[in-house]
């Protein structure tokens, strides 16, 4: 019996060594935020060094899971592959299922954001710019066409803040990331924590930035405040504009019926 729970694991890691090549060779490099797209590659896809480097973890470490080998691989790393694999909401859960013989937990959306037909068309009339609304928890609920064009992670990690703090990618993607991307966000954490001290989502969204970003640590410990960033403008080096820069202003709105809702518009600045 113990032979046959021994060669069922093995099987399952296989498989997993498997699925992971093959995820990670159907990727086009081009729409991955800080590949090397200027160099000769001999496969296709993304290679394990750059996987390791977009999630955020050693060579050897990434190479482990890909290999089948038994570790403790946690759910958050899982997480950032699933999101730089661009896995499907199925192969997340089988991901998480070989590697850790369990599904992933609920992604528990916070249920202070619920968008209606109306709300979702006025979203596509604002074409060509993207556009999204979130709730008070950052998690983003709706958005239109050109948001997921510009950000095709946003069907894999549903949380603006958590994408911003806790993919390597980011960085890549957020122009001048500490000072104006992160620290702002952080001094939004902040108000919003104060405004609603007993919303879970919010104080576990702070508890994961900080235990996953030093960055945010040093940050945090600099207390500021903002309510909101519109008006703003900020730079983005996106795969959709072939990494060149772009800047965009931030156009921060709330409906009247539930103003914890942040309805945001990202206009151009540099055409």
């Amino acid at each position: 019996m113990c032979e046959e729970i021994l060669a069922a694991e093995d099987d399952r890691l296989n498989e997993l060594g498997n699925l992971l090549a093959y995820w990670r060779q159907r990727l086009n490099p081009r729409r991955i935020a800080g590949v090397d797209t200027g160099r000769r590659r001999l496969k296709p896809g993304l290679t394990q060094a750059e996987v390791a480097m977009l999630t955020g973890v050693s060579l050897s470490w990434y190479r482990a899971l890909e290999k089948g080998k038994k570790a403790d691989f946690s759910p958050e790393f899982l997480q950032r592959v699933a999101l730089t694999l661009r896995l499907s909401e199925d192969e997340r859960v089988l991901l998480f299922q070989l590697a850790l013989g369990h599904a992933p937990a609920p992604r528990g959306l916070a249920e202070d954001g619920a968008v209606d037909e109306d709300m979702q068309k006025l979203l596509d009339q604002m074409l060509p710019h993207p556009a999204y609304i979130s709730n008070v928890s950052w998690d983003i609920v709706a958005h239109n066409k050109p948001q997921e064009e510009w950000f095709p992670w946003v069907p894999y990690e549903p949380n603006l803040m958590r994408w911003a703090f806790l993919y390597p990618e980011a960085r890549e993607q957020l122009v001048n990331w500490k000072e104006d991307w992160a620290r702002p966000f952080l001094a939004q954490l902040r108000v919003a924590l104060g405004r609603h001290p007993d919303n879970e989502a919010l104080r576990r969204l702070k508890e994961d930035i900080l235990r996953g970003n030093p960055v945010a640590r040093e940050l945090w410990a600099e207390p500021e405040t903002i309510i909101h960033p519109d008006g703003h403008v900020r730079r983005l080096r996106l795969p959709a504009h072939h990494d060149e820069e772009v800047s965009v202003k931030i156009m921060a709105m709330a409906p009247l019926r539930n103003m914890d809702l942040r309805f945001i518009v990202l206009l151009r600045t540099d055409v």
